[in-house]
C-alpha cells in the first residue's frame, strides 16, 4: 500500500528550530562504555530466539497539505541486519524514472534464515513490481544460493548487478541480467577466495566499470580466517571493465593500506562511489587513521588522504593510550565505522559519519570500550585537508582529531537541557545516537545528507525509537540547515524504528530513500537479540520543495578573541565552561550555536 503524508514544518521534529547546533547534555544515567561491539558475518544460527512474528500491522500515515512525502512497503524480511555499520547502495535511479532497489531478504521465522538472499523490487514509472501487502508476499531471493549484503548496480549496457557474499559456497557473488528490470538473473563468482561484505560502485568510460572492495574474513575469536599479508582483515580491491564478466583486478591491497600502516581493517566499516573515471573509496577507523583513497583513472592509479589522524599508528587493543601522561586512559575521539562517501559535480569527495567516544581503559580484557551516547554526526571534504598533524588534547584525558564539522545530532527536543531517553536507550547498532548516514547531490551542487537518529519522547518505555532525518548544505558543505524528520510516523505515537536508509545519490525534485521499518528498536543479531519477526522495506520518497527554512549553521575560527560576557561557551560533551575564552585550552567549542576551533 502507497502511504503519502504532507510536512508542515511547524509539526514536525526539527533538530534545530534556530538552525544553530549546540551538543546537547544526555541524561546521566545513559552515559556509560560499553565493551567490544559484535560484527556479525551473517553465518549465525541463534536457536535460542523466539520466532513468533510481530502482531502489529503498518499504520496508514496522517496527510495533511504542503510538502509531500510518500511512502510504499515495497519488500520483507525476517533477517534485520542490512549491515554491521555503513549501508550499502541499495536503490538506483535510472535515466528513464524507473527504480531498482534491493535489500537482504528471508521468508523464515525461525534463527537459521537459510533462505536468506538479495530482494529485490521494481517500479516501472508507474507502480512496483510486485507489488507489497503486509506481511508479504515475500520476494524470491535472486541468487542460487545463500547470500547477503547486496551492493546494487545499473551499468551502461543497459544491464543490472547485484554484487553479494555466499555464505553457502565461500564466494563473492554476481547476479546479473541483461535488462533492467526483467529477465533471469545469472549467478556467478567472482573468484575462488571467499571475502565477505562487499561494496561496489559502478563507472568508468562506457559505466560497465565494476570497482569493488571486500574483506578477507578475519582470525581469532569467532572468525576461522587466515592472516593475509600481514593484515587480520585485509580489504581487498577488484575490478572488471566488462560489467562483471571477467575481473582485470583482483585481490589488490591498495597503496596506503598494508601491513605497514594497519593491523587490519573491518566490516563494513567504508563506502565506495563513483562518477565516471573517479572512484573514491573513504575508510571510517575507529583506533587508526580514516581515510578516503581516490582514483581519476578508473581504478589504475590512487592517492591517500587522511582525514583522521589518529595519534598512534597500529595501535594495539590494551597498549594503553595516554597522551598528556596524567595516568589516565586518555577518551578519543573518533568514527563510529557508519559513514557515507560523494562525488559531487566537480569530482570532489564528502564524507559524513557518525561521531563516536571510545576508550580502552582495561588492559587486560582483550577489547575496548565505546559510548553509544556519542552524539553528531560530522562532514568533511577533501578542501578541508587532513587537520592537525596527531590531533590535539582538548581536555583532561581527552583526545581530539580537530577536523570535520559537526551538522546534525539527536536533539533536546522538550528544551529540558538534556536529552531524556528511556532507561535503556535506544536499539544497540553498535554506534553513537546518531548513525547510517547516506549523501546525494543535485544539479546545483547541493548535498543532501539522511541519517537515523534516537527521537527523544517517541518511546516504548524500555527503549527509544530511531527515525531517518535529512540535511542539506548550498554551499558546498560549509553551512547546513535545520534536519527534518521525514518518517514522522505519527501513528502509534512515532513507535516504529526506522533504521538503514540508503539515499539515490540523484537528488532531483525529489529525495528517494529505501529503509527498514521495524516496531522494536535494535535487531534480531545485535545486542538486542529480538524476537525473528517481520520486517518491512520502504520505499520514502520526498518533495524537496518545502524541506527546510534559510536558516543554517556556520562553523568559524579564532585564536585567543574574547567573546561577549553573556555568550555560553560548550565543549563536545556539552559541558559549559565558565572561563574566558581566550583562557581555554586549544580545542573545539559550541559558542552561540556555531562550532569554533580555538587555535592557540
Amino acid at each position: 500500500m502507497k502511504k503519502t503524508i504532507t510536512i508542515i514544518t511547524s509539526i514536525l521534529f526539527a533538530v534545530s528550530l534556530s538552525a544553530q547546533i549546540k551538543p546537547v547534555k544526555i541524561a546521566k544515567h545513559l552515559v556509560k562504555a560499553e565493551n567490544n561491539k559484535i560484527i556479525r558475518s551473517g553465518d549465525e544460527v541463534l536457536s535460542n530466539l523466539m520466532i513468533n512474528p510481530n502482531p502489529h500491522t503498518f499504520p496508514v500515515l496522517n496527510s495533511n497539505s504542503k510538502s509531500t512525502i510518500t511512502s510504499e512497503v515495497i519488500g520483507w524480511t525476517t533477517y534485520d541486519l542490512q549491515t554491521n555499520n555503513s549501508v550499502q547502495n541499495r536503490i538506483v535511479v535510472h535515466d528513464n524514472g524507473t527504480m531498482s532497489a534491493a535489500w537482504t531478504t528471508s521468508s523464515e521465522l525461525n534463527s537459521s534464515w537459510s533462505d536468506r538472499g538479495t530482494g529485490y523490487n521494481y517500479y516501472n514509472g508507474t507502480a512496483w513490481e510486485p507489488a507489497v501487502a503486509p506481511p508479504g508476499p515475500f520476494t524470491p531471493r535472486i541468487e542460487d544460493s545463500r547470500v547477503g549484503w547486496p551492493s546494487l548496480l545499473s551499468l551502461g549496457n543497459g544491464g543490472e548487478v547485484v554484487m553479494t557474499h555466499s555464505t553457502e559456497f565461500n564466494i563473492l557473488n554476481t547476479a546479473s541480467r541483461p535488462s533492467i528490470g526483467n529477465g533471469t538473473w545469472s549467478n556467478i563468482n567472482v573468484s575462488e577466495d571467499y571475502l565477505i561484505w562487499n561494496r561496489s560502485a559502478a563507472g568508468g568510460p562506457d559505466g560497465n566499470s565494476i570497482h569493488m572492495v571486500a574483506l578477507t574474513e578475519p582470525s581469532g575469536g569467532t572468525w576461522t580466517g587466515q592472516i593475509y599479508e600481514g593484515l587480520n582483515g585485509a580489504l581487498l580491491y577488484f575490478r572488471s571493465l566488462d560489467g562483471g564478466v571477467s575481473w582485470d583486478t583482483t585481490m589488490q591491497i591498495l597503496p596506503g593500506m598494508d601491513s605497514t600502516q594497519f593491523i587490519g581493517f573491518g566490516g563494513d566499516n567504508y563506502a565506495i562511489s563513483a562518477r565516471g573515471e573517479t572512484i573514491a573509496l573513504a575508510y571510517f577507523n575507529g583506533w587508526a587513521d580514516s581515510f578516503i583513497m581516490k582514483s581519476t583513472d578508473n581504478g589504475e592509479t590512487w592517492t591517500k588522504t587522511i582525514f583522521i589522524d589518529f595519534p598512534v599508528d597500529k595501535y594495539v587493543t590494551d597498549s594503553g593510550l595516554d597522551l598528556d601522561s596524567d595516568g589516565f586512559s586518555d577518551t578519543v575521539y573518533s568514527t563510529s565505522n557508519s559513514g557515507a562517501i560523494l562525488i559531487d559535480n566537480n569530482d570532489m569527495v564528502h564524507v559524513t559519519y557518525g561521531n563516536m567516544l571510545l576508550l580502552d581503559a582495561d588492559l587486560t580484557d582483550g577489547g575496548s570500550s565505546y559510548f553509544p551516547t556519542t552524539n553528531g554526526l560530522m562532514y568533511w571534504n577533501e578542501s578541508m585537508g587532513s587537520g592537525t598533524p596527531g590531533g590535539s588534547m582538548v581536555g583532561p584525558s581527552l583526545w581530539d582529531y580537530d577536523n570535520g564539522l559537526y551538522i546534525a545530532q539527536t536533539e533536546d527536543l522538550d528544551q529540558s537541557g538534556a536529552v531524556e531517553l528511556s532507561i535503556n536507550g535506544g536499539g544497540n547498532y553498535g554506534s553513537g545516537m546518531t548513525t547510517m548516514p547516506n549523501m546525494g547531490i543535485d544539479a546545483n551542487g547541493g548535498i543532501w545528507v539522511s541519517y537515523s537518529t534516537i527521537v527523544e519522547s517517541v518511546t516504548n518505555g524500555d527503549q527509544d525509537f530511531r527515525h531517518i532525518f535529512i540535511t542539506k548544505s548550498t554551499d558546498g558543505g560549509l553551512t547546513w540547515s535545520s534536519s527534518v524528520d521525514v518518517t514522522p510516523h505519527d501513528d502509534w505515537n512515532g513507535m516504529q524504528e526506522c533504521v538503514y536508509g540508503s539515499m539515490s545519490p540523484v537528488v532531483d525534485d525529489k529525495i528517494r530513500i529505501v529503509y527498514q521499518l521495524d516496531f522494536e528498536p535494535g535487531n534480531t543479531l545485535g545486542a538486542d537479540a529480538d524476537m525473528v519477526d517481520y520486517n518491512a522495506t520502504v520505499y520514502l520518497e520526498i518533495d524537496t520543495v518545502g524541506l527546510f527554512d534559510n536558516t543554517s549553521t556556520a562553523v568559524i575560527e579564532l585564536d585567543n578573541t574574547n567573546l561577549k560576557e553573556d555568550s555560553r561557551i560548550f565543549d563536545l560533551l556539552g559541558r559549559e565552561w565558565k572561563s574566558d575564552f581566550a583562557d581555554l585550552p586549544k580545542g573545539v567549542y559550541i559558542i552561540d550555536g556555531k562550532k569554533v576551533f580555538k587555535t592557540k
